[in-house]
């Protein structure tokens, strides 16, 4: 039985993989992967990304845009079956902006949010906003080496002698594709959300799918910018520009485990919900 279910969910995925190649407007392609014979609950348990409170999310503090020319082309540069992409995006933010800060790349505990970070729920989803605050009250990050992942929540066992990284704050990013390029920039990596439908498929390219297929609203999935580029077809008299997305599924998943996204017009709500945190000076 469960084997014909899966293959009823296998063919009617087919469908959807269809309709994306049939109206894909860059140059990614769409195929089978690890996640073809799921159903749509199912994949969504692999994102994890809560909606935010548009109040509360007017009053957090923005972010000082640096007035600098972009170059045509910059770059910064597995999470199991855990719903805490909100985690790997918050630390890779915050490794970024270390690494920016002392020229040293350290990795951080995704593990201590999903056990000490109260206000959002480990494998079952959370938001960045929420995180941030939460390792301000924590008292820093530790090291993954310290804490490592185990892709379930347990009980905190936070050590505060072993603080690494410590956050007074977080900012958000204007809606503004060029802006966001310049802090990237100027600051490092930049924690993001995203509407994930058309990465369940994704093998590789740039990715641009048509709104009505991947709405700019409904962003369910937790990533980190890294860079952005060009992709020139003079053959065709066509530039893609695009993000250069850093995802937590593994190196099996897309590019590397990369995702290239077209970049200037919000796709999938690429610049809907972008922040970073603040460090501390410590």
């Amino acid at each position: 039985m469960e084997k014909q279910m899966r293959f009823r969910i296998f063919k009617q995925n087919l469908q959807l993989i269809e309709e994306l190649n049939r109206n894909e407007q860059g140059s990614a392609k769409y195929g089978i992967t690890e996640f073809a014979d799921m159903t749509s609950p199912e994949y969504k348990q692999r994102t994890g990304l809560w909606q935010r409170d548009p109040q509360k999310a007017a009053s957090n503090p923005k972010a000082e845009i640096p007035n600098i020319d972009l170059p045509k082309e910059f770059d910064w540069r597995e999470k199991g079956n855990c719903g805490s992409c909100w985690a790997f995006s918050v630390t890779g933010n915050i490794e970024g902006l270390h690494a920016v800060r002392t020229g040293v790349l350290e990795q951080y505990s995704e593990q201590e949010l999903l056990d000490c970070d109260t206000s959002d729920s480990a494998c079952n989803g959370g938001l960045p906003d929420n995180a941030y605050e939460a390792i301000e009250k924590i008292g820093g990050l530790e090291l993954e080496s310290d804490y490592p992942y185990h892709a379930r929540k347990d009980q905190c066992h936070f050590n505060s002698t072993k603080i690494h990284v410590k956050v007074k704050g977080h900012v958000d990013l204007p809606k503004n594709e060029t802006a966001i390029a310049q802090w990237l920039i100027a600051n490092g990596p930049i924690s993001i959300g995203i509407n994930a439908n058309a990465m369940q498929f994704y093998r590789g390219g740039v990715s641009h799918p048509p709104h009505i297929l991947c709405s700019r609203k409904n962003l369910d999935h937790g990533v980190l910018i890294v860079g952005y580029g060009v992709s020139d077809y003079p053959m065709f008299k066509k530039t893609l520009p695009y993000w250069i997305v850093k995802n937590s599924w593994g190196k099996k998943w897309g590019e590397q485990g990369y995702y290239r996204v077209y970049r200037g017009d919000n796709t999938c709500g690429v610049s809907e919900m972008s922040s970073s945190a603040v460090l501390d000076d410590y």
